[in-house]
C-alpha cells in the first residue's frame, strides 16, 4: 500500500499521469471514500486528471470527494469545485503584442555562409526533448487549497453572533439576533445570509446596517415554532458560511398548576462539526428569567438581573437548562375574588348569630 501511493506520487512529480491513473486507480478500488487514505488517494487523481486535461473527470471526482468525512478536505474539495466549473474566459486580441518578422539577412558573404552553417547544424542535430510537462505537486495544490479556505473563513470569522431568546408567557417565545462584523462592513456571507432568509419566507425580519451590523426578529411564537425557525436559520447561516452544522434543539416543557406554570427549558447547541474560526464569537442572551436554577456546559450562565448571558464554545456541545416558575394572573385573581366571596358570607352569618338581622329599610 505504501509502496504503491509513493510510486503513485513520484510518477506525479514527473509528469507521468498516465502512470500515476493505473496507480491509483487500483488503490482506489480498495480503499474506499472514508477509510484513512481514501480522500488522499482521490485527491491524487484529481491532480492528474488535471494534469492530463481530464476535467470532466476531476470534477465528477471532486463532487465525490465532497461527501467525505475528514471536514477539512471536505472544504478544500468544494473550493476546488467551484474553480474547475468556472467557465474559461477567451483572451482579447488587445492583450497580446504582436512582433513584426524582421529581415535579418546579412550582407557579406563570410557572415551569410557562417549563418547557413549553424542553419544546417540545427537541422542536422535535432534539440534533446525536454519532456513532458510537469504538473503541480501534491503539496502544492494541497497548500493552495487551504490559503483559499482559510481566507474565506477568516473573513467569515470577524463577527459577533448574539442570539436572543425572550420567554414572555406560557408557551410564548421570541427569537432575535444580533450580528456584529469588526471589519465594520457587511461581510459577503452576511448578505449571502440575508438572501438565503428571504428565499426561505422565513418569518424573521433582517434589517442591515451600514457598519457591518444585522438585527433579525421574530414575532411571538409557540415553542415548537420557535426551534424550527431556529434550526432552520442555523442551518442557513452555516450554509451560508461554506459549512454545515448539527441543527440546534430548543425546547421548553410546561406544567399548568392552574395558579402557575412550571417551565423546564432546554436548549442543546452542537458546534462539534464547526472548525475553528478565529474571532468569532457566540453568545445567547435569555431574558424574562425568574430566580431560576441554571446549569449550563461547557460555559457556565451569567444572571444579571433577569436575563442570562451564555457564552458557546467552538468545537463542543453546548447545553443550557433551568426551572422556573411563573404565575398566572387569571388564576390568582380567581381565588383572590373567591376568598373575597367567601369572608363576606361568613361577616353575614356572625351579624345573623349576634341578632342583628338582615338589613332593612326605615319604615
Amino acid at each position: 500500500m505504501d509502496s504503491a501511493l509513493a510510486f503513485a506520487e513520484a510518477a506525479l512529480e514527473r509528469g507521468d499521469y498516465s502512470q500515476c491513473l493505473i496507480a491509483l486507480e487500483e488503490l482506489a478500488q480498495k480503499q474506499p471514500l472514508n477509510s484513512q487514505e481514501g480522500p488522499k488517494i482521490r485527491m491524487l487523481m484529481i491532480t492528474a486528471l488535471m494534469g492530463k486535461g481530464d476535467n470532466e473527470k476531476a470534477i465528477s471526482m471532486c463532487r465525490e470527494l465532497t461527501h467525505c468525512k475528514d471536514n477539512e478536505l471536505r472544504q478544500m474539495s468544494k473550493q476546488l469545485l467551484e474553480v474547475l466549473e468556472s467557465p474559461s474566459l477567451g483572451r482579447p486580441a488587445n492583450w497580446s503584442i504582436q512582433l513584426p518578422t524582421l529581415d535579418l539577412t546579412t550582407q557579406t558573404k563570410g557572415n551569410y555562409y557562417s549563418t547557413n552553417k549553424k542553419s544546417n547544424d540545427s537541422e542536422t542535430s535535432p534539440l534533446p526533448p525536454t519532456g513532458e510537462t510537469s504538473g503541480l505537486d501534491f503539496g502544492f495544490s494541497i497548500l493552495t487549497l487551504f490559503v483559499i479556505a482559510a481566507l474565506t473563513i477568516l473573513l467569515s470569522g470577524c463577527v459577533e453572533i448574539t442570539t436572543k431568546v425572550d420567554i414572555s408567557g406560557p408557551d410564548r417565545i421570541k427569537l432575535g439576533w444580533e450580528i456584529k462584523s469588526n471589519t465594520k462592513q457587511l461581510l459577503p456571507w452576511q448578505l449571502e445570509f440575508e438572501n438565503a432568509l428571504k428565499e426561505r419566507h422565513s418569518k424573521g425580519e433582517v434589517v442591515s446596517f451600514r457598519e457591518g451590523g444585522q438585527k433579525i426578529r421574530t414575532p411571538i411564537l409557540r415553542s415548537e415554532e420557535a426551534s424550527l425557525i431556529l434550526q432552520e436559520t442555523f442551518s442557513t447561516a452555516a450554509k451560508s458560511a461554506g459549512f454545515e452544522i448539527t441543527p440546534p434543539i430548543l425546547s421548553l416543557k410546561e406544567k399548568n398548576w392552574f395558579i402557575g406554570v412550571q417551565q423546564e427549558f432546554k436548549l442543546v447547541v452542537n458546534l462539534e462539526d464547526l472548525p475553528e474560526i478565529p474571532g468569532l464569537k457566540l453568545l445567547v442572551n435569555i431574558h424574562s428569567i425568574d430566580k431560576a436554577k441554571l446549569i449550563g456546559s461547557p460555559s457556565l450562565p451569567i444572571l444579571e438581573g433577569d436575563h442570562v448571558k451564555w457564552p458557546m464554545k467552538q468545537g463542543e456541545v453546548n447545553t443550557l437548562k433551568f426551572r422556573q416558575w411563573r404565575w398566572n394572573h387569571l388564576g390568582l385573581g380567581t381565588i383572590f375574588v373567591t376568598m373575597l366571596l367567601g369572608l363576606n358570607l361568613v361577616l353575614q352569618r356572625i351579624r345573623l348569630n349576634m341578632g342583628f338581622g338582615f338589613p332593612e329599610l326605615p319604615p
